[in-house]
């Protein structure tokens, strides 16, 4: 991905102001950011520095305290919106994956679309299986939730999310839940979607996928973007001191 041919990309979120206060603590401060088409985004940072109130604020999983957040030009901040017309266009895997456990893998997959995009369950199954057999679990279509391990819960998260044909697709920290040997299956999965040009932004702990697979890495430090840069730059030439150290211990 070539973060230089941003300008003629279309944005789909803008940030601005974003503001998150939990009573006295300001978790996010003041925040403007721009996400466009087809980018994979990074956002690294220490615990407790604000990344995943960040990411749930983006579909208004939690509620910012003051700022807009602009999906295709409409702020959804806004009380009168169809907040849910909004959420179905970006996708969300959890680090815990939520699965339905009294529901077979197909059931968890067709489920939303059926009811929510009206989709046929004949067509909504087809859809299923194509993506399942993308992500190497097409013989999973009949298991539940219990008999699979945590790598192919969380393949099955992301095709759950793929399902309602999402704009955008958000990860919170993806893999931190999973034992070293199935990081990577699922990481593959994320570079695939990378690479077909779907636009991304990831929580991460892997900075790895940020520095190779992400076009831009943001890192945020106690409520700020303290910096944002392609990922080779931010990686190779950080500058803020809280980067420099934060990627000593890390690295």
């Amino acid at each position: 991905m070539d973060a230089g041919h941003n300008e003629e990309r279309r944005t789909i979120i803008q940030v601005k102001h974003l503001t998150k206060r939990f009573e006295k603590l300001t978790v996010l401060d003041d925040i403007s950011i721009d996400f466009r088409e087809h980018e994979v985004v990074s956002v690294i940072g220490p615990s407790g520095g604000g990344k995943s109130t960040f990411l749930r604020c983006l579909n208004l999983m939690e509620q910012p305290t003051s700022g807009q957040i602009l999906v295709d030009g409409v702020n959804i901040c806004d009380k009168h919106i169809d907040i849910n017309r909004h959420r179905e266009k970006m996708g969300m895997v959890f680090q815990q994956f939520n699965l339905f456990n009294n529901m077979n893998v197909i059931k968890n997959l067709t489920a939303a679309p059926v009811k929510l995009k009206k989709m046929s369950k004949e067509e909504a199954e087809d859809k299923a299986i194509t993506l399942l057999r993308r992500v190497g679990l097409e013989e999973k279509v009949h298991s539940y939730p219990s008999e699979l391990s945590g790598g192919q819960k969380q393949r099955i998260a992301i095709v759950r999310a793929l399902m309602m044909n999402p704009e955008v697709m958000l990860f919170d920290e993806p893999t931190s839940a999973l034992d070293p040997e199935m990081i990577g299956e699922v990481l593959d999965v994320m570079k695939e979607l990378a690479h077909e040009g779907m636009t991304m932004i990831v929580v991460t702990h892997e900075m790895r996928f940020a520095r190779e697979v992400s076009s831009r890495t943001l890192f945020l430090s106690d409520g700020h973007v303290e910096e944002d840069k392609p990922s080779h730059e931010l990686f190779d030439h950080p500058e803020s001191p809280r980067l420099v150290s934060f990627l000593q211990k890390v690295l």
